[in-house]
């Protein structure tokens, strides 16, 4: 027993010394914490649904791929009348390779596939004399897939379900059937995301160069965040017109825009802007002014209003290079003396541009179809 938790330690640890190097570039990076339920698929009937847990340390060399080291633990059980004695614990730790299909959406759908060791320990009375405990260290592979919604750039909650095939049949103290003990799992949880950057101390996604307090993290709520100074965020649902920060002249305020700064995109797609505008005084325009940076000219892109307050517009692809791109929302009144605005040509909201992420995205189709496909046949094909 000593030797095998000896074994489990040194694994343990070399998979953080692997992702301590791996940090060591700058890398993104993300800590988080799944829970769930789980069963087992073994030789015997009546399995139950029993909660796991599991953290997870994920590191980010592109957007559209993570390595993933995972530590979790589960307590499974069954009601066979001659198995309800029976326990089975296992303690998983596992490296996975994660596959982003739209890492700069608000819901980015994602698979994985992986594997490693687990710990297991097994009890209860068999129904032919013999066994009635055991434990060891084996093998899992693993797939699965799920949804992560991004709450904010630094934080996202998923939802998944994940697939392990053991390399053992011994789980469930039985080796009656013709393959190896599976389990499966439903889970949701969250990531909190960190990104190490030189060029970013307070880590507010707004470059030092264009930060006036780089060493205070702008609020990120929408209002005025080009600039790196947490501002105090006028409360929409009680704007009735007068609720800007700046006299339009006439008594009347400037337009307000509550829009969240946009920080990454792909090269050659669209960037969707949207924007809440509120003003006392009906609005002349609401636009986009961006160029790619290195150029000096701007351009423009009227947005539209999508519903009461809200406008929305596109940025084309063609602008979207991996140079770069800077861009601000300004609101223009009637009066052409109220001006309300989300970034500033002289101090624009700086957008990363990656390049293309089709290569990963059939790369993680084909790995998802052949490991999800695989683990569906298993989980639906009768034991002999």
């Amino acid at each position: 027993m000593k030797g095998k938790l000896k074994a489990l330690l040194v694994m343990v640890l070399s998979l953080g010394l692997g992702i301590s190097t791996c940090l060591a570039g700058g890398w993104k990076y993300g800590l988080g914490f799944n829970t769930g339920i789980s069963r087992l698929e073994g030789d015997i009937n009546g399995a139950k649904l029993s909660p796991i847990l599991s953290g997870h340390i994920r590191v980010l060399p592109v957007p559209y791929l993570a390595l993933e080291g995972e530590l979790g633990y589960s307590k499974l059980s069954s009601s066979h009348p001659s198995l309800s004695d029976f326990k089975l614990s296992l303690v998983p730790f596992e490296l996975n390779l994660i596959f982003n299909f739209l890492p700069f959406s608000k819901v980015n759908p994602y698979i994985f596939t992986g594997g490693g060791g687990v710990f297991w320990n097994a009890s209860g009375n068999r129904p032919t004399p013999g066994l009635k405990k055991g434990d060891g260290l084996d093998s899992f592979l693993k797939a699965g897939g799920g949804l992560e919604f991004r709450v904010s750039p630094r934080f996202g909650i998923n939802l998944g379900a994940a697939f392990r095939f053991s390399l053992t049949d011994a789980f469930d103290l039985t080796w009656s059937g013709d393959e190896n003990d599976q389990v499966l799992d439903m889970h949701a949880g969250f990531t909190y995301y960190f990104n190490k950057s030189g060029a970013d101390r307070d880590h507010d996604s707004i470059p030092d160069e264009l930060d006036l307090m780089p060493d205070v993290s702008e609020d990120a709520d929408g209002y005025l965040d080009h600039d790196g100074i947490p501002e105090k965020n006028p409360n929409p649902i009680a704007m009735s017109g007068v609720h800007g920060p700046v006299d339009g002249g006439d008594g009347a305020r400037a337009p307000v825009v509550i829009h969240h700064l946009i920080v990454k995109a792909e090269s050659g797609k669209d960037i969707s802007v949207k924007a809440h505008v509120y003003s006392d005084i009906d609005l002349r325009v609401v636009a986009i002014l961006y160029r790619p940076v290195g150029t000096r000219r701007w351009n423009v892109v009227k947005l539209e209003e999508a519903q009461e307050n809200l406008y929305a517009g596109d940025i084309p692809g063609y602008a979207v290079t991996t140079d770069g791109l800077e861009y601000c929302v300004v609101a223009v009144d009637e009066t052409l003396s109220g001006v309300g605005y989300s970034g500033l040509p002289s101090k624009p909201i700086n957008v990363e541009v990656l390049k293309s992420g089709t290569q990963w995205r059939i790369v993680g189709g084909a790995v998802g179809a052949a490991t999800i496909g695989t683990a569906s046949y298993l989980v639906l094909r009768k034991q002999e």
